[in-house]
């Protein structure tokens, strides 16, 4: 038996509808926007201002080629780290931003996660300066319920093994270092 022909007005629906699916998916991927102004406090408003100014177009997934958004990429870190400047004081900003979007949003859309992974790169570009700053459960006025040590702990070693991994582009001993030359050579 032979398949009926589709129409070119039927073709054209479906595309229609599954882009109309795919923006309500993506949400806010399709824009710098990554709803700062809902960030717990000043500094990390600021943190999540400059990464949205710098996201870049990109193409998502991995194995797979997905649909094209805004992202935070490794360059955007690079840049939001020597621009706004981040410094080793804004490692607990950096940790609870990243935690927060990590564990704890309910907001669990592509945004979250590309602030989570902001974060933790900003974190991998701060390398051993912010070790001394990472905050403790103690050193935390008032501890959210989804913050515990462990999430803490998970986080310094992925930000570890980020920055002591020779081919990683966040170890400075690495030949594509994101921070190669200063940040006069970031673009």
């Amino acid at each position: 038996m032979r398949a009926a022909p589709t129409s070119l007005a039927t073709l054209c629906l479906l595309t229609l509808a599954l882009a109309n699916g795919g923006a309500h998916a993506a949400g806010s991927l399709w824009q710098r926007d990554l709803k700062c102004a809902s960030e717990k406090s000043e500094r990390a408003q600021v943190i999540c201002k400059a990464l949205e100014k710098e996201m870049q177009w990109a193409g998502t997934g991995h194995a797979m080629p997905g649909l094209p958004s805004f992202q935070v990429t490794f360059k955007t870190a690079a840049r939001v780290f020597c621009r706004l400047p981040v410094r080793a004081e804004d490692t607990p900003t950096l940790v609870e931003m990243g935690l927060w979007h990590r564990y704890a949003s309910t907001d669990h859309s592509l945004r979250a996660a590309q602030l989570s992974n902001g974060s933790t790169s900003l974190l991998a570009l701060l390398g051993d300066a912010a070790k001394p700053h990472y905050p403790s459960m103690e050193a935390i006025h008032k501890p959210q319920a989804w913050m515990t040590a462990r999430e803490m702990d998970a986080l310094r070693r992925e930000i570890e093994n980020m920055t002591d991994h020779p081919a990683s582009v966040f170890s400075p001993r690495s030949p594509d270092y994101l921070l190669k030359g200063g940040c006069q050579n970031v673009p």
